[in-house]
């Protein structure tokens, strides 16, 4: 398809397990790149996909939409404004009960999905703890379990997580809670700060923040319109999110080998072109990356 229409950009929706060859294909155009989150699901491949859209000078955003919700963008703007001081704990929560996605069928399948509780829902937590406090983890230990055949894979995840900067982080998801959570505490030397949907509480001072679901969706796609337009890198950037995936991977080795990973040392990531020789080597994919892309932007589902 890439090559019947003229594109400058793409926004990919394929299965998790498939973002990598496509992203590739379209930086080998010269094609800017929305990518449905997680950006993939292996680290390898996410650093592949950065190294690729940086040669070829094109934009790779992933949807990390949350960055986008009004509530727990005021959350972080509070943080930011050192209210809390220094930040020393954050739970994120996601709770549910759910035995299958109609509209995504392939979510039950671990080749096709990487997991769909890890990558699927616990992209959105990793990305949010990271985002909020700005900061990296290092030290990981997760611990899964399956409850329900339904899923053929872990539907019960907790990660316990050190944070670059001192505090820790525990984010916890189920699939088979009949009481929703979608939740998150942060705790500092001087507040507090809690969200629930659009329920904001700051000290003692609760707050009702809006949604506006829809408009989140509206305001990632125009920040990635805007970064092309711009020619600057976007919020929620491949290279930005990449630390997202390294605490990911942490935890999926973690879950798998019963220890604690240290996501800093996972792939450290490599400037300069032998980044994407190595992907090239292992992916035989062609080397002859970068193509012109007109000033009009036109963004086509991929």
């Amino acid at each position: 398809m890439l090559d019947e229409v003229e594109l400058d950009a793409i926004d990919q929706c394929t299965p998790h397990t498939l973002h990598m060859e496509p992203t590739l294909a379209a930086a080998e155009r010269g094609i800017h790149v929305l990518t449905e989150k997680p950006m993939a699901t292996e680290l390898a491949e996410c650093d592949c996909m950065i190294a690729a859209c940086q040669q070829a000078g094109v934009v790779l955003m992933v949807g990390q939409v949350l960055r986008f919700f009004a509530p727990l963008v005021e959350a972080r703007r509070i943080i930011n404004s050192g209210r809390l001081g220094q930040i020393k704990n954050v739970i994120r929560r996601r709770w549910g009960y759910t035995k299958e996605e109609p509209s995504q069928p392939w979510s039950a399948d671990p080749e096709l999905s990487g997991g769909w509780l890890l990558y699927g829902l616990g992209s959105h937590a990793a990305d949010l703890i990271l985002w909020m406090t700005d900061s990296e983890a290092t030290n990981v230990f997760a611990m899964g379990r399956q409850v329900n055949p339904s899923w053929d894979d872990v539907d019960e995840v907790t990660i316990q997580i050190e944070l670059s900067n001192g505090a820790m982080a525990l984010q916890s998801h189920c699939l088979n809670c009949y009481g929703n959570a979608w939740d998150l505490a942060v705790n500092g030397t001087d507040d507090s700060l809690y969200v629930n949907g659009e329920t904001l509480i700051v000290g003692g001072e609760e707050r009702h923040v809006p949604m506006q679901e829809g408009r989140c969706m509206y305001m990632q796609l125009a920040e990635f319109a805007s970064a092309v337009l711009e020619g600057r890198e976007p919020e929620a950037s491949g290279k930005d999110v990449r630390r997202t995936y390294a605490l990911l991977e942490a935890a999926k080795l973690s879950m798998k080998e019963g220890r604690i990973v240290d996501a800093s040392q996972l792939y450290p990531l490599r400037e300069g072109s032998g980044v994407l020789l190595d992907c090239l080597l292992c992916s035989d994919l062609p080397s002859d990356r970068g193509a012109s892309h007109q000033s009009q932007p036109s963004i086509a589902p991929g």
